[in-house]
């Protein structure tokens, strides 16, 4: 079986990943955007995978105007990949610009189309950050015209999802419900293979207290750190131990993060450390292994996308503490590998901290738990040869 697997902007490090565990059971044709991740993730060094660095042939920026060009640029790189590369299956991920002008030509050839779907209803999310005057309106219109979601749905092979949840949605839309699968999101695995001795791995070992609590990524209005702040004071008041809250990632594009870190600056916030920028992927583990757990503490809107940050965790043996958004409480089982709490509700999420700040016995219990559940069944391995499944049964 040849798969020809095409990246997609901000999922490199997944994809690369991703294509390092299918070279297990497949010969796998890579065509990646980022010259780093393959390094990061390994993929760089499995001969069973050839890797076609793409960005270069990409114009750079992130204007309205050269996110066009790009969409045409990229438009004839996949032309020439598909017309010019072996493949039984051609494997894309999340909304891909210009990929459905080829749905034809792929159907006429009897190759194969299987499409990972990690966030369901993006232009939902979207809307909420780029829709403000007519610029953001017609970036959101046009992002959705080169996309064609629906259209792609309809005729592609499979479709895999990270959650049920994300899989009934699909189906109350009337996708095919034959051609949805779920998949986990998978291990981290790659970053515990850095070298201990490098001074970036280690980056945060000296600014974090032993005990912090962490919440990690992008930062958007849906992801509930209002929620998590409150809850923080409460936990400080009623708890008799010390702990920090660290805020780790960058706001999305469009989103008024200075301004955001401003407010929280301006409470009483000396319990908080907010480091406002990219976390790169040697930086990672430094700042996991600092933390007793992860909290996600997610709104509702969430429910259209899923998460790896719950993966993330439970790699580095870390539980969670996560709001009671379908995509996210199906991969805690409460009170074994982490909690899980009402949206918006702080009080209720105060009392989780509480019970594993003061519980260090139970929460190294639960992250061990955490551990072997990503092990058993969330791991590459895993997820590869259930695809691979799914590869052969197309």
């Amino acid at each position: 079986m040849k798969v020809l697997l095409i990246d997609n902007d901000d999922f490199s490090d997944y994809v690369t990943y991703f294509g390092r565990g299918l070279s297990k059971y497949v010969d796998v044709n890579l065509y990646c955007l980022s010259e780093e991740s393959p390094k990061v993730t390994g993929a760089a060094k499995q001969k069973e995978i050839k890797i076609n660095y793409i960005n270069k042939r990409l114009p750079k920026g992130s204007s309205s105007v050269r996110g066009i060009v790009r969409v045409f640029f990229l438009f004839f790189i996949l032309l020439d990949a598909l017309m010019r590369t072996k493949y039984d299956v051609v494997h894309i991920q999340d909304y891909l610009p210009a990929f459905f002008l080829f749905i034809p030509f792929l159907k006429l050839r009897r190759k194969r189309i299987c499409w990972t779907l990690h966030d369901l209803d993006i232009f939902i999310l979207w809307n909420r950050l780029f829709a403000a005057g007519i610029d953001g309106k017609l970036q959101v219109l046009f992002r959705k015209m080169v996309t064609q979601p629906t259209l792609t749905s309809k005729y592609v092979d499979k479709i895999l999802v990270h959650t049920l949840s994300h899989k009934e949605q699909l189906r109350v839309k009337n996708v095919e419900e034959k051609k949805i699968h779920v998949i986990r999101q998978f291990d981290y695995k790659y970053l515990l293979e850095f070298n201990v001795s490098d001074s970036s791995t280690r980056s945060y070992d000296s600014i974090l207290e032993d005990k912090c609590i962490l919440f990690f990524g992008n930062i958007a209005p849906w992801k509930g750190i209002d929620t998590l702040v409150t809850a923080v004071k409460i936990a400080k008041n009623k708890s008799r131990e010390n702990f920090n809250l660290v805020i780790a990632g960058k706001p999305y594009p469009g989103f008024e993060g200075i301004k955001f870190f401003e407010n929280i600056h301006n409470q009483d916030s000396k319990f908080i450390t907010i480091i406002n920028k990219y976390i790169t992927s040697s930086e990672i583990p430094s700042l996991i292994k600092k933390s007793s757990f992860l909290i996600l503490p997610y709104g509702n809107l969430f429910q259209y996308s899923s998460s790896g940050v719950i993966p993330l965790s439970y790699t580095f043996a870390k539980p969670v503490i996560v709001s009671n958004v379908p995509t996210l409480a199906e991969y805690v089982d409460s009170g074994k590998t982490g909690f899980i709490f009402d949206v918006n509700d702080s009080n209720q999420l105060a009392s989780y901290i509480i019970e594993l700040i003061e519980n260090n016995s139970k929460c190294l219990e639960m992250g061990q738990a955490a551990y072997l559940k990503m092990v058993n069944e969330m791991s590459l391995d895993v997820v590869c040869k259930q695809v691979n499944n799914i590869y052969n049964n197309m």
